[in-house]
């Protein structure tokens, strides 16, 4: 064959078709092979993948089972030592109630309390018993005669102790002297305690009993090993020393059996899944869910000395006030054992699960991601074999479209640039949807698709220009109803609380932005309770906003759940903890959180890192400002999850006012740069707040100065402010 002697149409359908043979079969043969190779890799790296996923998840499960374990035994472990601590404190209370009684025995009247001679009494009504010795020497000893009836007078507080916790727990004070004033407290139901035969027959004596020493050498509140009561039971007692004139005069205590102990204990949700036990640090178990058994309650058995080996170290750990999760043997089988120490109380918690509890999940979710492995490989291997089939298909399709491709292509050689300039001008009179549809596959469609690239990106910025101006629209709506809904979280000021007949409060808050992350709330706990927060979210805009309404709903939360006796110290650190879960924005917000008893002016509050507020104390008409701020510092609420808060507590008189604001005040800065200030606030303060104006109006007044200060310049920081003056009860 002579291409010099064929025309241009051929010696093009000639070249066309060698070229298209020529790399139709190189590509078609590198296709197939690496086709081929793809597979095998493939299934080698799901294989590869799916062990490395199945056991990263298996460690994963088995470490997030561990950490939630960890954090049981932490909770449990603080809930037991609060308990006990109460106990302890109630039993510190009582004596240092008896030692004021006892060291002022002329202000108090001598009173007369029954002396038990049945075997059943009533329940929560103090009484005297005294031994045989104490009662043959009464009448004729004037001075015992004055003292026990000077410390009769303890009567009503251990009544009120022992309805307080409403389980078979005494309270009771044992003079030296040998008598005793005692009151049972009942369990839920019942309405008579029983004397034992040891009290009737006056045989016992507190003078020798372990809480009496214990309390007595240490000269202060201890809490005693578990021993053996004179009814039999097993019991813990918290005691502490009394005095009368500086002299050691006997010991105050609260004698609590452990079975009602760890009623009190569960009835703070503790878990029932888990086997939970403490231990002293003598090694001994001083309660448990466990009746029988090695972890059953026992004043003489050490774990330390088990002959589980694993069990004895983690007991010793344990004693020695350590925290950690351990594997150990307990009666033949594995558990998870996660402790935590109660160091006031000298104690530690420990909380046990069955080993395949743990790590079960874990182990079927192994088994899971390997069962998806293979099926994915099984479907891998499918997809393969049928992409080599169709391929194989495709390549004969391609061919046999290649020879009819190359007779028309040189047939048609020109008309592609035809096309490409009649399609141009058209494109250039302003049709931006006219589309070039030329396949050639040389320059010329590479051109046409050139220009088709450029009518689209044309087009799509005309599009974009109209939408991204809907869209600035749309958002500038959006965030004026984003301000509607945060300014209606905020409470306004109800009749209820402006014509109160106890306080006159009023607060506002102006966003720097659309929306802030200030706020401000208030509202009753109870009748005679008022619960205050003022805070200051990091940061502006939306998202400080979104923070504002996740904090304002879990500090108000903690506040109604506890109520208004709540430690709101305690209240902060469950608000904290909860803030810094998932806070991985690392956000923070400041607080101050205020309960204002309305008959009588106490006011507790906690400060978490916010400004300190200033209180006005009016006197003759006058009112004098000063910083309501501590020397102790707290962190903010979000910042560090363990952060300790600690409860202040002052009392307003009538016509005393609390004015508390956020830093959006003080460091408002006009055109100069210069910043608002503490100095100028306090004596905006000590010019605008009388006795004579409201609430609402200092507020208003102390908005209009900061305004003057600002001026022209932009606002830089929300302004929010609280204001609240005790009227009386």
């Amino acid at each position: 064959m002579n291409i010099k002697k064929m025309g241009i149409q051929k010696r093009i359908l000639f070249l066309l078709l060698a070229t298209g043979l020529a790399t139709f079969l190189v590509i078609s043969a590198v296709s197939l092979v690496s086709l081929y190779q793809s597979r095998s890799d493939s299934l080698e790296t799901g294989r590869t993948m799916g062990e490395t996923v199945a056991s990263f998840t298996e460690d994963f499960a088995a470490r997030q089972a561990k950490k939630r374990l960890s954090d049981e035994a932490e909770d449990k472990a603080e809930t037991v030592e609060h308990i006990v601590k109460g106990i302890l404190q109630d039993a510190d209370n009582l004596a240092r109630s008896m030692t004021g009684i006892m060291s002022d025995k002329e202000t108090y009247p001598a009173r007369v309390l029954t002396t038990p001679t049945e075997e059943k009494i009533p329940g929560n009504i103090a009484y005297v018993y005294k031994t045989t010795g104490v009662a043959e020497r009464l009448p004729y000893d004037p001075l015992l005669q004055k003292e026990l009836g000077t410390a009769a007078n303890i009567a009503e507080i251990l009544e009120f102790i022992s309805r307080e916790y409403q389980t078979d727990t005494s309270c009771y004070v044992a003079s030296e002297n040998g008598y005793m004033i005692w009151a049972d407290g009942l369990s839920k139901g019942d309405t008579h305690a029983e004397l034992p035969d040891v009290y009737l027959k006056r045989e016992f004596n507190a003078l020798v009993r372990p809480w009496y020493i214990a309390a007595k050498e240490k000269g202060k509140p201890v809490v005693t090993d578990v021993y053996v009561s004179v009814e039999g039971d097993l019991e813990v007692t918290c005691a502490a020393p009394y005095y009368d004139g500086g002299e050691f005069a006997g010991v105050a205590g609260i004698s609590t059996p452990l079975d009602s102990l760890y009623a009190l204990v569960q009835e703070k949700n503790m878990g029932k899944d888990s086997i939970n036990f403490a231990l002293n640090r003598k090694g001994c178990v001083v309660l448990s869910t466990q009746k029988t058994g090695t972890l059953a309650v026992s004043a003489d058995t050490d774990l330390r000395l088990s002959g589980e080996q694993s069990l004895a170290m983690e007991a010793a750990s344990m004693a020695a006030g350590k925290r950690d999760v351990a594997l150990v043997t307990v009666d033949g089988e594995e558990y998870y054992l996660a402790y935590a120490p109660m160091p006031s109380i000298g104690w530690s918690f420990g909380t046990l699960v069955k080993r395949d509890a743990v790590v079960g999940p874990a182990k079927e979710i192994r088994h899971t991601v390997m069962s998806e492995a293979k099926k994915f490989a099984a479907v891998l291997d499918d997809f393969f074999f049928g992409n080599f089939i169709r391929m194989a298909v495709l390549m004969l399709f391609i061919l046999a479209v290649l020879v009819y491709v190359s007779r028309r292509a040189a047939r048609r050689f020109v008309e592609p640039v035809l096309a490409l300039s009649a399609g141009v001008k058209d494109i250039a009179k302003g049709n931006l949807d006219r589309k070039l549809d030329i396949k050639t596959g040389d320059e010329i469609e590479g051109l046409a698709d050139s220009v088709n690239e450029m009518t689209d990106d044309l087009k799509k910025y005309m599009d974009n220009l109209a939408t991204a101006t809907a869209d600035k629209e749309r958002i500038a709506t959006e965030l004026s109803l984003a301000q509607g809904i945060q300014e209606g979280m905020l409470p306004q000021i109800f009749p209820k609380f402006s014509n109160n007949p106890h306080f006159d409060l009023f607060a506002s808050m102006e966003p720097a932005r659309e929306v802030g992350g200030d706020f401000y709330d208030f509202y009753s706990l109870d009748d005679d309770h008022l619960a205050l927060t003022i805070a200051d979210v990091s940061g502006k805009g939306v998202p400080a906003s979104l923070f504002m309404v996740i904090s304002k709903t879990i500090l108000k939360n903690a506040a109604l759940s506890m109520g208004q006796a709540a430690d709101l110290g305690h209240m902060m650190e469950i608000s904290n903890r909860q803030l810094c879960e998932n806070n991985e924005e690392m956000m923070f917000v400041t607080v101050f959180f205020g309960v204002l008893d309305v008959k009588t002016g106490e006011f507790s509050y906690v400060n978490a890192g916010h400004n300190a507020p200033y209180i006005g104390r009016t006197e003759d008409g006058h009112t004098e400002w000063s910083s309501l701020s501590d020397e102790k510092k707290n962190y903010m609420v979000g910042a560090v999850e363990n952060a300790v808060y600690d409860e202040r507590k002052i009392t307003l008189k009538p016509g005393d006012m609390l004015f508390v604001y956020t830093d959006g005040v003080t460091e408002a800065m006009n055109e100069n740069g210069e910043l608002y200030t503490d100095e100028r606030l306090e004596a905006t303060l000590g010019r605008v707040a009388t006795p004579d104006k409201n609430a609402e109006t200092i507020l208003a007044e102390v908005r209009a100065d900061v305004a003057e200060h600002v001026g022209e310049a932009e606002s830089s920081d929300d302004v929010t402010m609280l204001g609240i003056r005790y009227l009386g009860a």
